[in-house]
């Protein structure tokens, strides 16, 4: 049975659809890691094919709904000047520590695998401090929570809304801090991030006035979404800058407009509480069901994407099953 999860003025987070987010979010994700980023990554696939017009047209959806649940969730425990170093050193043993394990995992295995991921065992410091693989996501949102957690605390949580705009306004400017603890990602993700944010500090008054809200977020994700069609018609391809009006537009459009009316749907939340262990590690599950693919001679791509989806999702499963039962993996790769 679906859970339905409509505007309520003054909803509790449990009655939101956050975990539902998650999960999309979760297989939107691994789904494109299947695909690949591109027409010569994973499964080779170009356009016109329906699988890379899924891939490329969810590109502004994907990272956001990540970064706006991550928001929304900061809020409900903020950072305040009197825990910061409890707030601190949990998201440094909750993410980084286990994030960490990972990228040291994925750096070895594409050295041996020979990938274009694969670092001098010299330079392997990288993957922790720069911008790597999809590993950046990780070091910009812990960005985001110490930066942004700071002022939030120096403000005592108010002017959420004008740091919304500064946020909307650094993302669409040519502002880029360099790849160090990714910070490009962290100014793409930040304006989803504080519209989390701004969706738990004023829900009262958003609720309140959801269906003229609706009305205004569909426009704006037609708009862009007809936008991004008329440059997949002119070009060949959807557009691939994630810092421009159009893609924040619809990707600040669909995550608002998801947590005001997406169900819940208890079936996919059952991946929630393995999100994090998903992210991490669904590309050792995909790559490893390409591989025996191959070896095999299979060559149906619905075949091939399907599996390697549910390897993508089932082997971080199974890794978090096994590690939280025994303590000390328990700390390094899961983060508890």
């Amino acid at each position: 049975m679906v859970a339905y999860a409509g505007p309520v003025p003054h909803a509790p987070a449990t009655h939101l659809p956050i975990d539902t987010m998650r999960s999309m979010a979760v297989v939107l994700l691994v789904s494109y890691h299947v695909i690949g980023d591109t027409d010569a990554g994973a499964l080779q696939i170009g356009y016109p094919h329906l699988l890379r017009l899924y891939a490329d047209f969810f590109v502004d959806v994907r990272m956001p709904f990540f970064a706006f649940i991550a928001g929304y969730v900061y809020a409900l425990r903020p950072m305040t000047l009197e825990n910061c170093g409890a707030f601190l050193s949990g998201k440094f043993r909750r993410l980084y520590i286990p994030g960490a394990v990972a990228i040291i995992a994925f750096a070895g295995a594409a050295q041996v695998m020979g990938t274009r991921f694969a670092v001098p065992l010299s330079e392997s410091w990288i993957g922790l401090t720069q911008s790597y693989a999809h590993f950046w996501f990780l070091q910009a949102i812990l960005a985001i929570f110490v930066l942004f957690g700071f002022l939030d605390a120096v403000l005592r949580q108010e002017y959420s809304v004008p740091l919304f705009v500064i946020a909307v306004v650094l993302s669409l400017s040519s502002f880029h801090p360099g790849a160090w603890a990714s910070l490009n990602g962290a100014v793409y993700l930040f304006p989803y991030f504080m519209l989390g944010v701004v969706f738990c500090r004023y829900a009262a008054e958003l609720w309140t006035e959801a269906d003229k809200l609706t009305i205004v977020l569909m426009l704006v994700a037609v708009i862009c979404a007809l936008w991004n069609i008329k440059i997949l018609y002119e070009t060949g391809m959807f557009s691939p800058v994630r810092r421009d009006l159009q893609s924040l537009g619809l990707g600040l459009s669909l995550c608002a407009l998801a947590v005001l009316w997406c169900p819940r749907l208890p079936m996919i939340e059952a991946l929630c509480p393995f999100a994090f262990t998903i992210y991490l590690y669904h590309v050792f599950g995909t790559v490893a069901a390409r591989k025996a693919l191959d070896h095999m001679g299979a060559t149906t791509l619905e075949v091939r994407f399907l599996i390697g989806l549910m390897a993508g999702i089932l082997l971080p499963v199974l890794l978090h099953l096994v590690c939280q039962r025994a303590r000390p993996l328990r700390r390094l790769v899961l983060g508890r």
